[in-house]
């Protein structure tokens, strides 16, 4: 048996923006699948909004998942299918309809509405990593999870996509945590955490 994590004791406040650092091993992505509610295999304690979901049913779960938004490095968009049918299918998935009303909204936000009928290889990374947010915040989540949201674009990609959550964070009062090994991504968030070995080495907060 792998020991991913060890004697972990963290809170994250509602409404917060920190990021969880760490080299490849360190913990990261174990703590990540927690948090998301994608990985019941531990011992202890998770605590979503005041809610214990390890016990409770599939169907309990689910609704609570739907309120969590995930950004992943590889945009894990759908080729075939234009970007208005990608978000057409998450808003099945997320609020069990198409809500036109809602997506036109989230692509406004990440100035992508003229993106709408291109397919994802007509997009460039960047452009690709605006739709994936729009699609995570297409339910208005409690939590935004981004997984190394930058590591599969340029760097002026890297800014643009960084200001872009930085202004999701102003706006609106959503939990965002970002999941990174690079400290200049970390340090646009308001705390950062840091792993070792699956133990938290550091945790402080920026000024």
């Amino acid at each position: 048996m792998v020991e991913a994590l060890k004697n972990i004791n963290l809170e994250i406040n509602i409404g917060s923006y920190c990021s969880i650092v760490g080299k490849s091993g360190s913990g990261k992505s174990s703590l990540l699948k927690i948090i998301g509610l994608l990985d019941f295999d531990y011992e202890g304690t998770y605590v979503l909004f005041d809610n214990q979901l390890r016990s409770n049913k599939d169907t309990v779960v689910s609704k609570h998942r739907r309120k969590i938004g995930f950004v992943f490095q590889d945009f894990q968009l759908i080729n075939r299918y234009t970007v208005q049918k990608n978000l057409e299918t998450a808003s099945v998935i997320k609020l069990g309809y198409v809500d036109k009303e809602r997506i036109s909204e989230v692509l406004e936000e990440v100035e992508m509405s003229s993106k709408a009928e291109s397919y994802p290889d007509e997009l460039s990374g960047g452009q690709k990593q605006r739709i994936s947010i729009a699609r995570a915040m297409l339910a208005k989540p409690d939590l935004l999870i981004a997984d190394e949201p930058t590591g599969a674009i340029d760097e002026e990609n890297t800014e643009n996509i960084l200001e872009l959550i930085d202004k999701l964070h102003k706006n609106t009062n959503t939990t965002i945590i970002i999941v990174t090994h690079d400290m200049d991504v970390a340090q646009r968030a308001d705390r950062i955490i840091e792993l070792r070995d699956g133990v938290i080495s550091n945790d402080r907060v920026l000024l």
